[in-house]
């Protein structure tokens, strides 16, 4: 039942998107424009398949910028689309949201043992949405070929974690987060690369991270493959199955979670992740 309220923004016309976009032209955000936790959501931003202002992005917008940049389906798109609308502090019923609504710590999409942001208590700022070299690096050193592997993909998934756990008193590894964590790897995997076999040029993924810009001009293009619900469901349980980690008691990994997940709600539970902090 709880699954039905992050899809209902389906229904929503597609029409309404307005933000074009192009793969060629990128620009940083500049004075007055907003960027979240999520490299993919500023690289879109960056590129103009989202408002480069970061604002008032609707659920439309978002279908339309992850299916014309990244072929990513609207089972998904949706799911991060009401997400975002959920992140809209003192307005239950928003119709559009910013980038940085998405920085709040443990809601709707941000989480502890990112691949490239700090914890939000082990920043001395709190500051869990801007782009942390140092931690992108620790990453990035696993990736010793030129290519992307889900087995190695897996393994910097999961060293990340381990460190946070360690030296994060506050570490949270919710089921929802264990979903985002190993969600976030198997998006770059299946969008950089492709949602069978996640290989791609480990450059594309440093520009992609670092610099928030769509590796185009390295090489990299729109896969021919949607990466959807299902396909996450595929590469998440291959990511698993490398680390051989134990699912969270009471959680299955299922297109409905995984999107549930996403939308800001515990998979387990169906609670509103917000609510339990």
């Amino acid at each position: 039942m709880f699954g039905k309220i992050i899809f209902l923004a389906a229904a929503l016309p597609v029409f309404l998107a307005h933000a074009q976009g192009s793969f060629t032209t990128w620009s940083p955000p500049g004075p007055g424009d907003v960027r979240s936790p999520c490299p993919a959501m500023n690289s879109l931003a960056n590129h103009g398949f989202l408002p480069h202002d970061g604002k008032g992005i609707t659920v439309p917008d978002v279908i339309t910028a992850l299916d014309t940049a990244l072929n990513m389906g609207a089972d998904f798109a949706t799911a991060i689309g009401t997400a975002g609308l959920l992140s809209v502090q003192g307005n239950l019923l928003a119709t559009s949201f910013n980038l940085d609504d998405l920085n709040e710590h443990n809601f709707p999409i941000e989480h502890d043992g990112s691949l490239s942001r700090a914890d939000y208590y082990a920043s001395p700022n709190h500051d869990d949405y801007s782009f942390n070299q140092t931690i992108f690096n620790q990453f990035l050193s696993f990736f010793t070929s030129p290519q992307t592997s889900i087995p190695v993909a897996a393994a910097a998934k999961y060293a990340r974690v381990k460190y946070e756990e360690e030296h994060d008193p506050h570490f949270s590894y919710s089921a929802q987060h264990f979903v985002l964590s190993y969600g976030e790897t198997a998006l770059y995997l299946s969008t950089l690369g492709d949602p069978v076999e996640g290989i791609a040029d480990v450059e594309w993924v440093r520009v992609f991270f670092e610099e928030e810009r769509l590796p185009y001009r390295e090489g990299w293009r729109r896969g021919s493959v949607q990466t959807n619900l299902a396909s996450l469901v595929v590469m998440i349980e291959r990511l698993m199955l490398a680390n051989e980690e134990v699912l969270p008691e009471g959680l299955e990994v299922t297109a409905q979670t995984v999107g549930i997940a996403f939308g800001g709600y515990d998979p387990v539970t169906g609670v509103l992740a917000h609510v339990v902090g």
